[in-house]
């Protein structure tokens, strides 16, 4: 097979070779076989020699059929290959690639430089050059570049300082109209020992570190005190009411009533009743008129 191959497609110093290595051998006659060699047959080599008579007999069929062609001539461009052109190809030119479509060249960094000994100039050169330091900001510049921008809903920019400082105006409002509210809510006790307690202490703004045992306000303060275990507490404490007096009424001379109740400061001078404290106080007085005129009758004729 390999001689065909060489015989019909090949060509050049290897075609040669393989035709001279593969040159037809003189065919050996088979003996004619004794009779006693038919009488025993031996199956395992017997096969192989028959069958390489049939290859024998195959490859002599091939070359001897072969060598009716002619050797193909070979053009001397082709010379060392073993196809030949049928015919030329046309060349079809192809759309160029869009821009999108094109690769990506990533180049690899390089580095700065590659072993060996290099001079001064060299490595100037291979080495990166150093970046240009920029200038410091000011603090100014700092603030303004990290300050944070505020919009509303619908994407207007806001204000912020003009919006803190509105936001402290109303706190600062607040807590005005809380501290009147508070105000408005004491009673004049609070409001007296208030005045009392700023008075002490514009005074006590006058007063000398040291007090010593001639301060008359410091003696007063330590008399006025109430002791329970003090004997001279009897005849030398002057008693002051203290606490909150209730206030009371200090205007005409209001009507009786049976259960001596005096009324209220804020008492107007009207009486709204219904006269029923009158009628009780005219009866008990005509009770009282009728037992003395009957006494009195009693007693005439003695």
């Amino acid at each position: 097979m390999q001689a065909y191959l060489a015989e019909k497609y090949m060509s050049g110093p290897k075609a040669d070779a393989i035709l001279a290595r593969a040159a037809p051998k003189k065919k050996k006659k088979r003996k004619a076989e004794t009779s006693a060699k038919s009488m025993f047959v031996d199956e395992d080599a017997g096969w192989g020699e028959e069958k390489r008579d049939d290859e024998d007999d195959t490859a002599e069929a091939v070359v001897a059929k072969d060598r009716s062609f002619k050797k193909r001539r070979v053009a001397p461009a082709e010379e060392g290959s073993g196809w030949a052109t049928l015919r030329e190809g046309v060349r079809e030119e192809t759309p160029p690639v869009p821009a999108d479509e094109q690769p990506t060249v990533v180049e690899e960094p390089s580095q700065p430089f590659v072993g060996g000994l290099l001079t001064g100039e060299q490595l100037r050169k291979a080495l990166p050059k150093p970046k240009v330091k920029e200038e410091p900001l000011t603090r100014e510049e700092e603030e303004a570049a990290q300050e944070t921008v505020y919009r509303d809903a619908s994407g207007r920019k806001i204000d912020t300082k003009a919006a803190r400082a509105e936001a402290a105006r109303l706190k600062r409002e607040r807590e005005e109209k809380e501290a009147r509210k508070m105000e408005w809510g004491k009673g004049l006790v609070q409001k007296d020992e208030e005045e009392k307690r700023r008075l002490q202490l514009e005074k006590n703004r006058s007063l000398p570190f040291a007090r010593t045992v001639d301060d008359k306000d410091l003696n007063e303060e330590q008399k006025a005190q109430e002791r329970w275990n003090d004997p001279a507490a009897a005849f030398l404490t002057k008693k002051t009411a203290k606490g909150p007096r209730k206030p009371q009424y200090t205007g005409p001379p209001p009507a009786p009533n049976r259960f001596g109740i005096r009324p209220g400061y804020r008492w107007d001078g009207v009486d709204r009743g219904n006269g029923f404290e009158k009628k009780f106080f005219q009866r008990q007085n005509e009770r009282k008129r009728t037992t003395a005129a009957g006494y009195e009758w009693s007693v005439d004729d003695m």
